[in-house]
Order: C-alpha cells, then structure tokens, then sequence
C-alpha cells in the first residue's frame, strides 16, 4: 500500500479488501481442486497377482516389407511396384519427378541416377531393368560398305558455295605491341589477346561512367580478365572527368563506380547538416570510407 502514494485512504482500504478476497477465493480455489479427485476414486481390485508389479517396457511390432525382384521398366513403372522393389517413398518421388520433367531412361546405367541408390539396390535391380525400345536413343544407320572388286559409282559431292556474311577472324597484335585503354574503341581492344567482344564492351562502357582511366589495373574492375592482358595495356594520360560532390544527389552520386549507397548519402547528409565538403580529409572523415576509397577517389571528384 506504501508504494501508492496517489490513493486516499478509503482506496486503499478498498485495495486491500479486494486482495483478500482474491487470497481466500484462489485458497478455497485449491483446496477443492484436492478433494475433487478423492470423491471419485473407486476401489482397486488387488487380487490380481500382477498389481503392483512394474510393468515390462514393450514396443509394437511394425510390419516389414518383404522386397521382391521382377523386370520392370523405369519409365512406365507405377509407384506400387518401385515401392516393391525396396525403394524408399522418397526414391519414388524423385522417379516421378524426374518422368514429369520428360526424363528418361534410356540405359540401365541411367537408373544410376535415383538419388541415394546404394550398392545393394543397384547389385539386386540391374539384371531386372527392362528399357522399352521407344525410349532406346537413336541408332544412325551404318554407311554400306561395298566389297572391293565390285565396281562403285560415285556422285561427285556437292560443292557449298562459301557463305557471304562469314566474319574474318579477328586479328590480334603481337607480343610487345599495346593498345591505350583510354582512347580504344571496341574493335581496337578485340585485338588484345584474351578479349572478345563481350569484355571489350564491358571495359569501354566502364570507362565512360568512371571517367577515364588512370592505370591499367582499372581494366580488371570492369571484368574479370586473364593477368596476360595487362602486358598488351597501355595508358595515356587524359583528362578525367570528375564529379562535384558538392552538387549531385544522392542517386547521381551512386552512378560512379567508386561511391556505394552509403557513401553517397553520408555526402549528402554531411553537406545537409554543416555545408559543403572542401578537402578530401573531410570526405575521410565521414562514415563508410576506407583510406583504399579515398585513394581511388583522389581523381575523380571535385568541390568547384
């Protein structure tokens, strides 16, 4: 009553009438729980010879599966004679899915494949899979051979004119040559052994949305390309395109390779809160970036 100090007195005599009914209610509440049970308890028969003896542990007989061997086909076979067969269930739901997703089997070796299938299974079923033959794979026909005395006539072959739109192959530069990667356009950098098509675009298209490049491992960032590539890449110095920080939103920010979601909005929310950034110490300086980025970053951003 002491630890509520906002009740009159009337309130707190109220308080404490209702606990003690609470008390002899829950009381009353357990003790006729303990004498409910007594009422209907009826007599123990104890001429039995087994009462109070402990009773023996037992277990239920589960019935066994006797497995069976006959020819059967894999493709056509029904769950009830894999199931025969001493698969598990779960063997059979495989099979199924395996035939609902057109599979077949067209070898004996190919029910090799049933998931977990153990030695015993296999040395037991493979003298008893029968493949029906409109699931046997194509056999060509054999080429006639004709004896060697008998006179052969022979048609002379169809000569195919050469195809028009056939590409020349692609020439590649020598061992000691290089090409610049800033200023190589697609069919220029296909000429470096190790790049094909794809990876010519993937490095072009890279080095328009960082600006240019500034050393030749910059190459790799765009994708994964062999480390003999690098001997045939040269870099000219060119004027980098460069992005004001100070200006750009958030989303224009993460268009740069070298600036995540988080950077991007710790830019944005440092120039919200105390202005514009001016030196690079202070983009050190806020959250998410790693000396590593700073140092990429050095010629790629502004604060004009």
């Amino acid at each position: 009553m002491r630890r509520l100090p906002t009740l009159t007195n009337a309130q707190r005599r109220a308080l404490l009438v209702v606990e003690w009914v609470l008390i002899i209610g829950i009381v009353c509440y357990s003790v006729w729980k303990e004498q409910k049970p007594s009422a209907s308890i009826t007599k123990i028969d104890t001429s039995h010879e087994w009462y109070g003896k402990p009773v023996k542990p037992f277990t239920y007989a589960e019935k066994e599966c006797q497995v069976e061997s006959f020819p059967f086909d894999p493709n056509t076979a029904d769950s009830t004679a894999l199931l025969r067969l001493g698969l598990s269930p779960w063997q059979v739901r495989s099979i199924y899915r395996y035939r609902a997703k057109q599979g077949r089997y067209h070898t004996p070796e190919d029910f090799m494949r049933v998931p977990n299938l153990t030695n015993e299974q296999w040395g037991r079923l493979k003298h008893y899979i029968r493949i029906a033959p409109q699931f046997h794979y194509v056999v060509p026909p054999q080429r006639r051979s004709y004896p060697q005395s008998a006179p052969v006539a022979y048609e002379p072959a169809e000569i195919k004119p050469a195809r028009q739109d056939s590409l020349p192959r692609q020439e590649k530069i020598a061992f000691g040559q290089t090409i610049d990667i800033n200023t190589a356009d697609t069919s220029q950098l296909k000429m470096i052994p190790g790049i094909a098509s794809k990876r010519a675009a993937r490095i072009v298209a890279y080095r328009r949305s960082l600006g240019g490049f500034v050393n030749v491992e910059q190459a790799m960032e765009a994708i994964e390309l062999p480390d003999s590539v690098l001997q045939y890449l040269t870099v000219t110095p060119v004027e980098i395109r460069k992005i004001n920080i100070n200006k750009l939103s958030v989303q224009q920010l993460m268009k740069h390779p070298y600036l995540n979601f988080y950077q991007a909005k710790a830019i944005f929310e440092r120039r919200r809160n105390k202005g514009d950034l001016h030196t690079l110490d202070e983009v050190a300086a806020l959250e998410g970036f790693r000396k590593t980025d700073i140092d990429r970053l050095r010629h790629y951003i502004s604060f004009d």
